[in-house]
Parts: structure tokens; C-alpha cells; sequence
């Protein structure tokens, strides 16, 4: 039986080459969509599982209630004390560490390496799940001078040769000795890291000592099973009684209260300040699941309508067969496994074309993920068996109603006609993929415009033409005069500027209680940026009011302030210049500007001259002519060489920098015009089959129409006018859809875009070319053939 069924699919597939190749590829493409989209989210939804604790593993996040930045109240930093006390108080508490992530760079024999640091406790190894290759691991973070290395980055510096007791430079000051080799973190990891030192080597350990304000940590636990979350969080309530007279010394208004965070779900779910990394967001996981399940069923549309077109070419064969005794269900049994065979067919070419495209795709979402059939056999074994019910599915409505065709009007060639509530279904159907296909089309417009508006909105800076130099060296900050007439001595560097931050993604942020007029002793939260002379000129800020920072003016760099317009309002005030503000006085307004990303509205900031404790780190800022880059990136990177001559600087565009911001947005847009297309072209082909279908029924009347003068084009005109009135159908019906959905996700945005009436014009007409020229071809196919053959079909 399966060895016949195989004969007869293959004899189908060579005598009607065009429709088998279309049905398979349709099948292929939503097939390889849907292993794609499954790769994905169970991609995104495996990050941190690989921990042995991992689902009693949680991080404490801080919230001040009312102290919002960047829009949210949390935060994950916590005060070094907190972990100490919270091992000691509570024994449900089973392991317990503080990390902080930073860059960091390491020297080997005048070489230098500049790397993601890892600075923790040997808690680390008690809390997460990090397999030691060589050496040791926890107990080399009792020791201040010892240093892990991740298998990568050991070969990277020492090649073959083992790191094991070998000695690095670490940020030009300590020597430390390599006492271990560790796995790289894995990917799927809501942090990364090159190597791990002990938590005594940051700046701020010494310092943030018993300090229940500092802040300046990450902390994570490990709670005993079983242990009730929700009390437990009630339970840390007593620190509270430690940390608000400190608060309330200190000036502040807002006090944090701690809370529990599962670690399995800071990828997908996580929305607060300070995040050591970027996440994912689940509404993301969602739309692709979505977006999955409908191209493949899409693709199992095409196939139920292109094999019921084809149902007049095999009347013979099914009145033939029923002739000669074969039953009912006999006939649904070869027609389901024909199906369902055709199925695994495309399900083996789809496993070949995901490995195929798989790098490409990575490079699509931004993503590392890898693909086997042994690695993924769980996976693979899933999609296997949703092929095989698409299968099924797809082939169900032709395997019933083939197999119920008496064999008289099967051998007669007649029996499509009369079948209105079939031909109202997959109409139904066809106008269905056109619905989904128009929605998504609509929204990768309305992404790309939303994308272009904000790289092209006005920002209230210039960001065209200007590079910039991180550094982390105080060297630098010393001979910045140095350097800066250095590198104004090369002919394409225009303007010079040291700042602290770039003018956008501004993280420092504060409150402040003094100001004219403020009797109360009210707190304004603020943005601060520490810049110099130089800063708002280059940029091109423009100033309302005042002054900029001046040498003529001593003064200016301990107490000088400039504000933007959105503070002044916040203040208050209808003027600024000459006021009190702070430990100083207002020198300038500054036309507002977008400090942040377009979801947040500009919020009050103040520019300063750097002061003493901010002065280590920074960015040196040069507005530049374009010609000769290469030319000028060398010049900028010998002259910060010249002054810490180990350290790697790295020339980068502003613009670039800028446009990173929304990268996650970048992604979206890209993947919403790869499934638009996919979308448009699925629901394309499954026009052809309802075309095709269309046509076979229509043989006779089209030769009658020919024998009476009808033209090619009248004829193709009365073909077509009932498939557009279907997609126009699909037209008016995702319209209001995609307009709900797209200014839902427009409203994230706190500066966007309006959805213009036209945006849906011109897709319906490119829609409506599309279907045209797929109809189209069959018509004038059928509109050519000779009406004396047509004639003989009934």
C-alpha cells in the first residue's frame, strides 16, 4: 500500500510538474518558517536554565517608590551590606553573592587585551553552575591577586600554552595570577563575562563597606526549596528600618524597599534601570509564535486548495479506482497518506534549508543560535510530528471530498460543478491569507516609518560627522590640552570636546533641593551631564538664554550650571540666568534635547563642568571631515596612544552609537518584512490554486466565450474581477486590524509618528498588482487555449 502510494505521488508529481513544485515549495517555506520561529523562542525562552539552582535562584531588585528613571522605579543595583546580613538572618538563604560587571583591561608582554570582567565573591560558584576546566575556581577568589579566565579569552592571550599560573597586568596597576580556566557562559545567559577577579579589586569595595546607600552592586541568591516567595520578600521589610534614617540623612525622599526576581525570568520579563546587559521582551516570543503558527497555516491553505484544483486531472484515476472496488475509505486513506507522505518530504528538504539559512538568520535577530538534529532532537521530534498534522490537515478536505465523487461523474469530468459551500470556503480561505498578509505588510511600513523618524527626527544636537573615543584612564583626563591640539593639527578634525557621557543615553541622575525659591525644600529628580568648553558647540546645541561654560570665567568650573527648558518648567521658573541652583548658579537654558530614547519624554537635566570625582572616565568627542576616515581614525587612535600607550581606543561614529539604541526595533522591522514577504508570497500562491481551480471549472465557458469573439483581456477581466474583489474584501478587513495593532506598538514611543491614510492606499494597490499578475497568469493561459479543446472537457 505505501509502496503504491509512493508510485502514484511520484507519476503525480512528473505529470504535473508546476503544481507539484508550487505545493512543495509552499509547504517548504512554512515549514522552514515555523523550525525557524521554533528555534527562536525556545532559544530565548532556554536563557539561564543551564544553572543547577536555577529555579531557586533569584536576584533582589531595589524599588523606590515615586523615584522614576527612564521610566520605571527599579533598579537591580543593591548596597554591598545587604548580602552579608541576608545569609546571616535568614537560614532559608542557602547561597548568596554580589557581582558587578565592567570593562576592563588585561596586559600580557606589552600586548593588551581590553575585556568584560566579572567582580564577585566566591559565592559565585555556590549560586551559579560554572565548570572549572583547569585549576581552581571558588578558592582562587579568596586570594585579591588571582584571576579566572574563560577558555576563549585564555587562548586568546596564551594560545596553546597553559594559562595556569601565568601573570597579567589588570588595568596597569595589579598583577594578578592565573589559578583557573573556566567555561565561556553560555550564550543564553542574561550576562556575560571574559574572566573573573575578586570583588576587593573594584574601586568602590573598600569604600562601599557597611555603606547601606552605596548601591553599587548586583545581588543574587539561592533560596531552600519550598520556600515561599512572597513572605520571604515580606520578611526583608526589616532592612527597611536600617536604610531610611540613612535616606532621610542624606536628604532623600525615596526609600528602597527590596524584592525578589526569578532568575529564569530576567530575560523575558525584566523592565528595570541598570540591567548588566540588554534583554529580550516575551511580547517579542509572542509575535513570533504568532506569526509561525500563521504562515503555516497559510502554507496548509495553498495546499488544500492547489490539490482540490488539481482534482479534475485525477477524475479518471478516482472513477477508474472506484470502479474497480476500491472503497470510500480506502480513497481517503491513499489520499491522507499522499499528504502526509508529500509532508515528510518538504519536513526533510525544511531540516536542510534551516541549517542552510540558519547563519543568516542569526545575523537577522541578532542571535547565537545553534542548530542539530542530535542537539535539538526534542525540538526536531515536535516539529515532526506538527508536520505530520499539517499533513493530515492539509489533506483532509480533498482526501473527503474526492473520495465521495461517484465514479460516474468522476469518468464524466464534471463533478466540481455544484459545489458552492466548498467553493465559499476556500474562498474564505484565500481571502484569510490576504488578510494576514496586507496586516503585516501594513506594519513593516508603519516600523520602517517609525525607525526613520527617529533617525531623522531633530534631536537638538548634531550627530553628523562626529566620532568618539571611550577611555577609563586618568591619564587622559590630565593631558586632555595635549591632546586635544594634537589632534586639532590634523587638517580633517574640525572641533575637539571632553565630556563624561555622550549627549544621549545620559545615566547619571540625581536629585537636587536647592533653588530659588524653593522654600519647601521640595526634591527635583534630574539628569546631569559633566561636560567641558567645547561641548555644546560641537554639538550644536543651541542656547535660549545665558552663556556657555567660558575660561574667562574661573568660576564656572565648580558651580556653574546650565540648564535645559525642561527643567526650567519643572523649577518653575520664566527665567534662569543669574538664580541660585545647587552649590551654584545658572549661567544658560539649553534648548531641550532628546538625552534619552523616543519612548521617554525629555526630562529635566542640567549640564556641569566635570568635577574631580568624574574625571577618570569619559569620551573624547571630534567633529571630523569623512574624507580620508581611515586616514584621520589613525591619527585620533596614536594620539590617546601616545598617552597610555597599552590601552585600546576604538574610534566609533556617534550616529552608530546612536542608532544601537534601537537595535531591538532594527530586528523587529527586519523580521516583519522577511514574514511580509513570506506572508505575500504564500497568499499569492494560494490565489493561483483558487485561480487554477477557477479555470478548470470555467473550461467550457471560456471556449463558448472564445467561439462568440471574446478577447484575451475580456476574458482575463471576467476571470479576474471576482479575485480582486476578494483581496479588496482583505483590504477593508485588515485595515482597522493593523491600525490597532500598529498604534498599540506606537504608543510605546513617547515621540512617534502618525499612521497616514496613504500607507494603507499603497499597500492595497501593491496587494492588488500582485494578485492581479498571479491571476493573471492563468487566466491568459486559459483565455489562449483552443476554444475546440476547451469545448470537449464535459
Amino acid at each position: 500500500m505505501i509502496q503504491n502510494n509512493i508510485k502514484m505521488i511520484w507519476r503525480n508529481f512528473l505529470k504535473n510538474r508546476v503544481y507539484s513544485f508550487i505545493n512543495l515549495f509552499g509547504l517548504t517555506i512554512g515549514l522552514s518558517s515555523f523550525i525557524l520561529i521554533a528555534l527562536y523562542i525556545q532559544y530565548e525562552l532556554s536563557y539561564d536554565s543551564q544553572h543547577e539552582n536555577g529555579n531557586n535562584i533569584f536576584r533582589i531588585v531595589q524599588q523606590q517608590k515615586g523615584n522614576m528613571y527612564q521610566g520605571t522605579d527599579m533598579s537591580i543595583a543593591t548596597p554591598l551590606p545587604l548580602a552579608e546580613s541576608l545569609k546571616k538572618d535568614f537560614p532559608e538563604v542557602l547561597a548568596i553573592t554580589n557581582l558587578d560587571v565592567w570593562g576592563g583591561l588585561l596586559i600580557k608582554d606589552k600586548e593588551s587585551f581590553a575585556q568584560k570582567g566579572l567582580l564577585t565573591d566566591k559565592h559565585i560558584f555556590d549560586v551559579f553552575t560554572i565548570p572549572v576546566l583547569a585549576g581552581v575556581g571558588k578558592e582562587a577568589l579568596e586570594d585579591p591577586k588571582s584571576i579566572l579566565l574563560t577558555e576563549s579569552l585564555a587562548k586568546k592571550i596564551f594560545g596553546k600554552t597553559s594559562p595556569i599560573g601565568q601573570s597579567l597586568l589588570y588595568n596597569s596597576k595589579e598583577t594578578l595570577i592565573v589559578k583557573g580556566l573556566i567555561a565561556d557562559p553560555p550564550k543564553n545567559q542574561h550576562f556575560s563575562y571574559d574572566y573573573i577577579v575578586p570583588l576587593d579589586l573594584s574601586s568602590e569595595y573598600k569604600r562601599d563597606a557597611g555603606r547601606w546607600n552605596s548601591n553599587n552592586y548586583v545581588t543574587y541568591l539561592v533560596l531552600e526549596e519550598g520556600t515561599d516567595v512572597n513572605s520571604f520578600q515580606k520578611k526583608m521589610k526589616v532592612y527597611e528600618e536600617i536604610t531610611k534614617p540613612i535616606y532621610q540623612r542624606s536628604g532623600f525622599e525615596f526609600f528602597p524597599e527590596y524584592k525578589l526576581q526569578a532568575l529564569k525570568k530576567i530575560h523575558l520579563y525584566s523592565k528595570v534601570n541598570h540591567e548588566i546587559e540588554a534583554n529580550g521582551d516575551i511580547q517579542y516570543v509572542y509575535l513570533f509564535a504568532f506569526i509561525g503558527f500563521i504562515i503555516l497555516i497559510l502554507a496548509s491553505i495553498n495546499y488544500t486548495n492547489l490539490t482540490t484544483a488539481r482534482a479534475a486531472q485525477r477524475a479518471k484515476e478516482i472513477g477508474v479506482i472506484k470502479v474497480m472496488g476500491a472503497s470510500r475509505r480506502q480513497l481517503v486513506y491513499q489520499f491522507l497518506g499522499e499528504a502526509t507522505l508529500f509532508t515528510f518530504i518538504s519536513f526533510i528538504i525544511s531540516l536542510i534549508l534551516v541549517s542552510l539559512v540558519l547563519p543568516t538568520y542569526n545575523e537577522l535577530i541578532g542571535k547565537n543560535i545553534s542548530f542539530s538534529i542530535f542537539n535539538n532532537g526534542v525540538l526536531v521530534l515536535t516539529m515532526f510530528v506538527i508536520a505530520n498534522i499539517v499533513g493530515i490537515l492539509s489533506g483532509l478536505y480533498p482526501a473527503i471530498f474526492l473520495s465521495k465523487v461517484s465514479p460516474e461523474k468522476a469518468l464524466k469530468g464534471n463533478f466540481l460543478k455544484g459545489h458552492k459551500g466548498a467553493s465559499l470556503m476556500r474562498n474564505v480561505l484565500v481571502t484569510g491569507q490576504f488578510i494576514v498578509a496586507i496586516t503585516l505588510a501594513i506594519g513593516s511600513i508603519v516600523i520602517y516609518q517609525q525607525l526613520h523618524f527617529i533617525q531623522n527626527k531633530s534631536l537638538g544636537f548634531n550627530k553628523e560627522h562626529v566620532v568618539y573615543v571611550d577611555y577609563w584612564e586618568k591619564e587622559i583626563f590630565e593631558k586632555e590640552a595635549v591632546i586635544q591640539s594634537e589632534l586639532l593639527n590634523h587638517p580633517k578634525i574640525q572641533e575637539v570636546a571632553f565630556s563624561n557621557r555622550l549627549p544621549f543615553g545620559i545615566n547619571s541622575f540625581g536629585n537636587v533641593d536647592k533653588w530659588e525659591g524653593n522654600h519647601d525644600k521640595k526634591q527635583l529628580n534630574l539628569y546631569r551631564s559633566y561636560v567641558d568648553y567645547n561641548f555644546i558647540d560641537l554639538f550644536d546645541m543651541e542656547l535660549v538664554a545665558g552663556r556657555n561654560f567660558s575660561k574667562k570665567f574661573p568660576t564656572d568650573t565648580s558651580d556653574a550650571y546650565i540648564l535645559n527648558q525642561a527643567a526650567l518648567n519643572a523649577l518653575g521658573w520664566e527665567t534662569a540666568v543669574g538664580k541660585s541652583f545647587d552649590e551654584g548658579h545658572v549661567i544658560g537654558v539649553v534648548k531641550d534635547f532628546h538625552s534619552q530614547t523616543f519612548d521617554q519624554e525629555i526630562e529635566p537635566l542640567f549640564m556641569a563642568m566635570r568635577r574631580p570625582y568624574n574625571k577618570h572616565f569619559g569620551v573624547a568627542i571630534m567633529k571630523i571631515s569623512i574624507d580620508d576616515f581611515q586616514n584621520t581614525k589613525e591619527h585620533i587612535e596614536k594620539t590617546m596612544k601616545n598617552v597610555v600607550p597599552l590601552a585600546p581606543y576604538e574610534v566609533k561614529f556617534v550616529e552608530d552609537s546612536y542608532n544601537q539604541q534601537y537595535k531591538s526595533e532594527h530586528k523587529l522591522g527586519q523580521a516583519f518584512n522577511l514574514f511580509t514577504l513570506l506572508a505575500l508570497f504564500i497568499a499569492s500562491m494560494g490565489l493561483f490554486g483558487l485561480v487554477s481551480f477557477t479555470v478548470i471549472q470555467r473550461t467550457k465557458e471560456i471556449g463558448v466565450r472564445k467561439v462568440l469573439g471574446a478577447s484575451i483581456i475580456r476574458i482575463v477581466g471576467i476571470l479576474s474581477v471576482d479575485f480582486i474583489k476578494m483581496v479588496l474584501v482583505a483590504l477593508v478587513i485588515s485595515a482597522p486590524i493593523a491600525y490597532y495593532f500598529m498604534n498599540n506598538w506606537l504608543d510605546d514611543y513617547a515621540y512617534k509618528i502618525d499612521i497616514n491614510w496613504w500607507v494603507f492606499i499603497m499597500v492595497g494597490i501593491a496587494v492588488i498588482m500582485i494578485a492581479f499578475v498571479t491571476i493573471s497568469f492563468q487566466s491568459i493561459k486559459a483565455a489562449m487555449v483552443n476554444p475546440i479543446k476547451s469545448l470537449k472537457t464535459e
